[in-house]
């Protein structure tokens, strides 16, 4: 049963390796260098890879806002 197993994985990777059109590993391997879709797809990436930084952000300086907010002293106040 292994033999089988490996003889089939085998043939596999020899018919991905023969054919290499199939085996383009990302979206952008088989289009022109000045492709709308290429540059679709890397401002996609950048807007991926943006967005945990924004959001950690945006969480980040509403928590500090209501910080500091709650530890302002009002100076109206008499607390001597």
């Amino acid at each position: 049963m292994k033999n089988k197993k490996f003889t089939a994985a085998a043939i596999a990777s020899a018919m991905i390796t023969a054919a290499p059109r199939l085996a383009n590993a990302c979206a952008t391997c088989g289009l022109a260098d000045g492709d709308q879709a290429l540059h679709a797809y890397k401002t996609s990436v950048v807007f991926m890879l943006a967005s945990p930084y924004a959001a950690f952000i945006a969480i980040g300086g509403v928590t500090y806002f209501f910080y500091r907010r709650s530890t302002r002293q009002d100076p109206n106040s008499d607390t001597k």
